[in-house]
């Protein structure tokens, strides 16, 4: 990977790399975490955090163009938000073992309201363009969310050596987990790009190392 995280910020020039990757065999632990389809709430504009609602149909449209694309796993992981499970249950036909380290951030109060209606919030502007200076009126920080999806980062590693794990979970949890990864400070953590609807980021674990090779990929979902 090219210094930084700048070589995995253009997810579509890598998409045939990632195919020939698990095509060709696997010698290292692959982990395919997976943002859930678009919902309801997405689709309105609506912040969710530990709040949920269903999939449209975009967003089950996006998970069965992903299913088609996909190796085959030895495991399947999902934060327990329907939202996750129900795009988990689209692309693995095997048990999904749920785990709350993988849930999305804990957005506090301002779960459930329309993201317009927060716009001229000083705190939300924070989270947003601030990220560093973020303290959440009832929520999580995103350092709390980096500390737990870590956590579940190193079992994972350890149970799974050698086999291809697919996790499907959130935009922020992702993101937070890329910054450990990547050893990035928090007010990186809008740096990446989009992380849209069931997009796929790649980590791979190769002698002790861990090496993301894609971020947000989304070419199975372009023409939808």
């Amino acid at each position: 990977m090219e210094s930084g995280f700048e070589s995995v910020l253009n997810p579509q020039k890598h998409w045939q790399n990632f195919k020939k990757s698990w095509m060709n065999g696997m010698r290292n632990m692959e982990i395919y975490f997976v943002r859930h389809g678009e919902t309801e709430w997405n689709k309105e504009g609506r912040l969710q955090g530990w709040l949920d609602s269903k999939l449209t149909a975009r967003g089950i449209a996006q998970a069965e163009r992903l299913r088609n694309e996909l190796p085959n796993f030895q495991a399947t992981y999902s934060s327990p938000l329907q939202r996750a499970i129900q795009t988990a249950s689209i692309l693995a036909d095997q048990e999904i073992h749920l785990d709350d380290r993988l849930k999305e951030i804990h957005l506090g109060i301002w779960q459930g309201q329309l993201i317009e209606a927060l716009l001229k919030d000083e705190l939300y502007d924070a989270y947003c363009n601030r990220p560093a200076m973020y303290v959440p009126n009832g929520g999580e920080t995103f350092e709390q969310v980096t500390h737990r999806m870590w956590d579940f980062l190193m079992d994972c590693s350890k149970l799974h050596q050698g086999e291809r794990i697919l996790v499907v979970t959130h935009g922020v949890a992702i993101r937070a987990l890329l910054l450990k990864v990547l050893n990035l400070p928090i007010r990186k953590i809008w740096d990446f790009g989009e992380i849209d609807g069931t997009s796929v980021t790649k980590i791979v674990i190769e002698n002790g190392r861990f090496i993301v090779e894609s971020i947000g990929m989304t070419e199975h979902i372009t023409l939808l």
